[in-house]
């Protein structure tokens, strides 16, 4: 059995990192077992779903690097991938479910429904349907006046309606018949309900796996008895736990970004937020928090998936993008900087601090003292000494240089360690702390050759002066 998996996301804007946490699960699962990754648009809700959304998502995903084998821009043998260009396809698998007598056309009116809901409440009893146009179905009539009139369509719940399945991250899981009224699979609009669709499509598209959020589960029972009723092989269902806030609430804008595309504007590497989303919940056989998406896809399982909700924690996501950009060369990180901070000594910059950031955006901060130069307060007789061995010498350029211009130091200020750098950083920096001096100086040097706006190693001694 070949593995087929789907992400299915509601093209209403920005991918959020839930969904994504999703999406990265499927896509794991599916590399995992040499399976297909699949991407379903369901865009029926008319009224919020967009062309650009759906753009938006999919760019959302691929800046993450979940390439998928069948969806709306790659087509596939099961296209069309947008439920809303699948409407006849459901409508002919509602027709399938009354002519098999298990769905019914509902002529009730929503406000027939309502009084009908207040008056179970006020009695206490469920707010299920009441069977009204069930006791009084005629059959599939498709040209009669009566198919003609305006109407839902009813899945009837049967007798034998409990469901059970053994949920691959919950165990086993079971809904009563009693939990359940007879539900619309399509609505007095002529389109399909969540539940109907889905299954539809999830049958059509061959998909093994069901791999997606909590907040679903109370969908399975309906869909489930749609499966069975049409007589389709069910699905393997994994539901994963929901992503919490610090204060453990779930998680939301006033939490801070919750969009994939959030992150990426604040300077998170695609790597590390795949590798971060996907420790929410999985937790790699050795224990290890860092690892490439090969690796990833070489450990991922659904049987270390924890069923319990995971917490964001940002201050987690921070470190861990710290340690991709720590990994990575300046020449590799220096197109990724210059989206949000460019300059023409951009790549040595990024040398001298890269240790010291845990953002993108993070850069251009730790580098403005390259361009921004206050003259603080030190020892005149140290800034001469400074200012007369830069006149003669130059700036060092190298490793070499600078050791060399340290000896020189010693011996004409007769100062070392603690009370010889500290006032030659505070020379070139203007503060007490930054970068190591020795990648430091020929930076300063280098800039100030290429750039106006920066200040060399020597002009910014005799401001001191």
């Amino acid at each position: 059995m070949t593995v087929r998996v789907r992400f299915a996301p509601s093209p209403t804007g920005h991918l959020h990192v839930g969904g994504a946490r999703t999406a990265i699960f499927n896509w794991l699962f599916a590399r995992h077992h040499g399976g297909r990754f699949i991407i379903r648009v369901e865009d029926t809700d008319l009224a919020r779903s967009t062309r650009e959304s759906e753009q938006m998502v999919l760019d959302d995903l691929r800046w993450l690097g979940l390439q998928w084998d069948e969806g709306p821009d790659v087509g596939g043998p099961d296209a069309p991938y947008r439920q809303s260009e699948r409407v006849d396809i459901y409508r002919k698998a509602a027709h399938d479910l009354i002519a098999s007598g298990v769905a019914y056309r509902c002529f009730c009116t929503e406000e027939e429904l309502e009084t009908k809901r207040k008056a179970a409440e006020a009695e206490g009893r469920p707010p299920h349907y009441d069977l009204k146009c069930w006791r009084a179905r005629r059959g599939d009539d498709d040209a009669g006046e009566v198919a003609r009139a305006p109407h839902a369509i009813r899945f009837h719940v049967p007798e034998d309606g409990d469901v059970t399945i053994n949920d691959l991250i919950r165990g086993e899981v079971t809904w009563k018949k009693e939990s359940l009224g007879d539900f619309i699979v399509v609505r007095s609009d002529g389109l399909p309900t969540y539940n109907f669709s889905v299954v539809i499509d999830d049958h059509e598209m061959e998909i093994t796996h069901v791999i997606r959020a909590e907040e679903h589960l109370t969908n399975t029972h309906r869909q489930v008895l749609i499966y069975r009723a049409m007589q389709w092989q069910v699905p393997e269902f994994a539901h994963v736990s929901l992503i919490l806030g610090s204060d453990r609430s779930k998680l939301s804008k006033r939490h801070g970004a919750t969009s994939v595309s959030q992150y990426a504007d604040d300077g998170y590497l695609p790597e590390a937020m795949l590798n971060y989303l996907a420790l929410l919940g999985w937790s790699s056989p050795d224990g290890a928090e860092v690892f490439t998406r090969e690796e990833a896809v070489a450990k991922f399982s659904l049987d270390r998936v924890n069923p319990a909700p995971a917490v964001f924690d940002v201050q987690k996501l921070d470190w861990l993008n710290g340690q991709y950009i720590h990994r990575m060369s300046a020449a590799e990180l220096r197109p990724m900087v210059a989206k949000f901070f460019d300059a023409p000594w951009l790549e040595q910059g990024i040398d001298v601090v890269k240790t010291s950031v845990h953002k993108l955006t993070e850069f251009e901060g730790a580098l403005a003292f390259v361009r921004r130069y206050e003259a603080p307060q030190i020892d005149r007789p140290f800034a001469e000494a400074l200012a007369a061995d830069l006149r003669t010498n130059g700036a060092p350029r190298d490793e070499a240089g600078y050791k060399a211009m340290v000896e020189r130091l010693k011996t004409s200020t007769g100062q070392k360690g603690k009370n010889l750098f500290m006032p030659l950083r505070l020379a070139m920096t203007g503060s007490e702390h930054g970068p190591e001096l020795v990648k430091l100086i020929p930076l300063l040097r280098h800039a100030s050759e290429v750039d106006p706006a920066a200040l060399s190693p020597l002009a910014r001694v005799e401001k001191l002066l």
